[in-house]
C-alpha cells in the first residue's frame, strides 16, 4: 500500500482544524503517544489553532475586545469559523471582521461596534503601511506664489480614511459607553511608530478628500470655499495645509513649479 501524499494529509488536518472531525486516513498516520489516541493529539491542534487566532484578533481590535468583554471570545469563534484564515501570515486574518460584524447579532443592540471595528482595521493598516519622507514647511519656501494654484500634493502611505455613522473615535476612547449617533469622519496616519487617528469637520474632510483624489491647490480652495467665505478660502486651506504638514501626512510634492 503507498504511503498518503502529503498534500492530501495537509488537506485532511485542515479540515479537521475547522470542522473538527478527524478523518479516519488522517488518524492512521499521526503516531499515538502513551496517554493520547490519534485523535486526541490533533485535538491539541484544533484548540490551539481557534485560541491562537482568537488572540490575533484580540490584538488587532483591542478597543472592540473591550467593549465586547466575554461576548468577544464568541465573536471570534463565529467569525473564525465563517472566515478561516487563508494566508500564511495572520496579518490579513482581521480584514473581514468589520463587515462581518456589522451582520453579527452584536450589531443589533450595539450597531455602532462595525465602525470601532473599521476603525481599529484602520490603525492597524496605518502602522504596516510602508515609510515615507514626510514634506517639511521649509520644503515649499521655493515654491513662486504664481505657481501654488497648480501645486499637488501626495498623502504618505498610511494615511486612510474611516467615514462612519457613529462618532467613532468617542468609542475608540470610552469603548464600554454608548455614544449618540453622528456622522463622523475620521482621518488616521502614522508618525514614526505611533499611530494616530483624528475627527474632522465637513470643511477639513471635503478639503482632504479633494487633495487625496489628486485636486490641485486651487481645487482644494472651491472645496473649502464650499463652507466658508470666498475671500476666506484660500487663507483656511493654507492653515489646513500647514496643520496636514505638520502631522506628516503630505508625502511629497507632485505639482510643476519653479525654483
Amino acid at each position: 500500500m503507498s504511503a498518503p501524499a502529503l498534500r492530501d494529509m495537509q488537506a485532511r488536518f485542515w479540515r479537521a482544524l475547522h470542522e473538527g472531525d478527524v478523518e479516519r486516513e488522517l488518524a492512521a498516520v499521526v503516531v499515538p503517544s502513551p496517554t493520547l489516541d490519534p485523535a486526541a493529539r490533533v485535538g491539541i491542534y484544533q484548540g490551539m489553532y481557534v485560541w491562537r487566532l482568537c488572540d490575533v484578533l484580540r490584538e488587532d481590535f483591542p478597543k472592540l475586545a473591550a467593549a465586547l468583554g466575554d461576548d468577544f471570545q464568541e465573536l471570534a469563534r463565529r467569525y473564525l469559523a465563517a472566515h478561516p484564515s487563508e494566508y500564511p501570515s495572520v496579518r490579513e486574518f482581521g480584514r473581514h471582521l468589520p463587515d462581518f460584524l456589522r451582520d453579527d447579532p452584536l450589531a443589533d443592540a450595539r450597531p455602532w461596534l462595525a465602525d470601532l471595528a473599521r476603525l481599529e482595521l484602520a490603525r492597524v493598516n496605518a502602522f504596516d503601511a510602508p515609510d515615507a519622507v514626510p514634506l517639511r514647511a521649509a520644503d515649499l519656501a521655493a515654491v513662486a506664489p504664481e505657481d501654488w494654484s497648480g501645486l499637488c500634493f501626495a498623502v504618505v502611505p498610511s494615511f486612510g480614511f474611516v467615514d462612519a455613522s457613529w462618532p467613532v473615535h468617542e468609542v475608540w476612547a470610552a469603548p464600554a459607553d454608548r455614544p449618540a449617533a453622528a456622522s463622523t469622519r475620521v482621518r488616521v496616519w502614522r508618525q514614526d511608530f505611533s499611530v494616530f487617528h483624528a475627527a474632522m469637520d465637513p470643511v477639513e474632510a471635503d478639503a482632504l478628500q479633494a487633495l487625496v483624489a489628486g485636486a490641485s491647490f486651487a481645487d482644494v480652495c472651491e472645496a473649502v470655499a464650499a463652507h466658508v467665505a470666498a475671500d476666506e478660502a484660500a487663507v483656511e486651506a493654507g492653515s489646513l495645509l500647514a496643520r496636514w504638514i505638520e502631522d506628516e501626512l503630505i508625502a511629497a510634492l507632485r505639482g510643476v513649479f519653479r525654483v
